[in-house]
């Protein structure tokens, strides 16, 4: 029988956000992403992304092979996924969550900034390289995102639930332009429900202690 997992997020970003969407606006080479009623939004595929980075750079860091993206060459084949190809699928092994856009919980406004692209390389700017970017305005903002899924038995949902309360603690930024430092993450809360039952957060924290200590995650 399987079971159904719902996983809440709700977080402050402490500076200015910015998520490119599909939205065009006059002036601006990179509007932010909007749901179909012009709402800011943070896509789903943006808080997926996240959380999956943070969980692949604490495992491989605690010494487990998982897999790298997101080049499908170097992902897991599906038949044995990794702990992280489990919980966030990749090409071949789909997810069993299904994530939705994180959505402010307050009135957001937004600004345009101006940049200069740099080289990385040369440390320098590109000639003619000016470019308009919009983000929110540089105050606190506070933000809530979910994913939902089934699973086949409480302990493969439980550890889903762990892993993406680790990856969501221990993540610093979200969206782009981090290293101009935009999107500064602070006060995460994940709220976990099993079949409509909230799952302790004790529960949860000794699962990754077990992984930060080598234990009890499969292997690709």
């Amino acid at each position: 029988m399987m079971v159904h997992l719902l996983i809440e997020l709700r977080f402050n970003l402490s500076t200015a956000f910015h998520s490119t969407g599909n939205f065009r606006r006059w002036g601006v080479d990179k509007a932010l992403a909007r749901d179909a009623e012009g709402r800011q939004v943070i896509p789903a595929t943006t808080v997926k992304g996240f959380l999956r980075e943070r969980a692949e750079i604490l495992l491989r860091a605690w010494g487990h092979a998982v897999c790298l993206g997101p080049e499908p060459a170097n992902m897991c084949d599906g038949r044995t996924p990794c702990l992280v190809c489990q919980v966030f699928g990749n090409p071949r092994f789909p997810s069993p969550l299904h994530f939705a856009d994180g959505v402010p919980l307050i009135e957001v406004s937004t600004t345009v900034r101006s940049g200069v692209a740099i080289s990385r390389h040369r440390r320098a700017a590109y000639p003619q390289r000016l470019f308009f970017i919009e983000t929110t305005e540089p105050m606190p903002t506070r933000w809530q995102a979910q994913c939902e899924g089934d699973f086949p038995d409480k302990n493969e949902a439980q550890k889903a639930a762990a892993l993406i309360a680790m990856a969501a603690r221990w993540g610093t930024a979200i969206g782009g332009g981090k290293t101009r430092g935009l999107g500064w993450i602070k006060d995460v809360r994940v709220k976990a429900v099993l079949n409509g039952a909230e799952i302790p957060e004790q529960d949860l924290v000794p699962i990754w202690q077990a992984w930060k200590e080598g234990k009890n995650v499969a292997e690709n």
